[in-house]
């Protein structure tokens, strides 16, 4: 039981992601992956190679305590 706990958390914290869009300026979108407090910053990332699964330039991040968030741009 054990072993299928631990096995399922990185799933569970990955589904705990977000990812909207806003305009840049010229054109395009940024994407902003957003993350809970409990989720490791790595699964961020790991969203946005989702996102963006040629590569993506990292924008800013931002961690305030309550939430992580990622701006990424998938037209490096």
């Amino acid at each position: 039981m054990k072993k299928i706990l631990l096995l399922a958390i990185p799933t569970i914290l990955a589904g705990c992601t977000t990812a909207s869009s806003v305009p840049k300026p010229g054109g395009g979108a940024y994407h902003i992956i957003g993350c809970g407090t409990a989720a490791p910053l790595r699964i961020c990332y790991e969203r946005a190679n989702k996102e963006c699964p040629t590569g993506y330039k990292v924008i800013s991040t931002d961690n305030d305590g309550v939430r992580k968030e990622l701006t990424i741009d998938c037209d490096k």
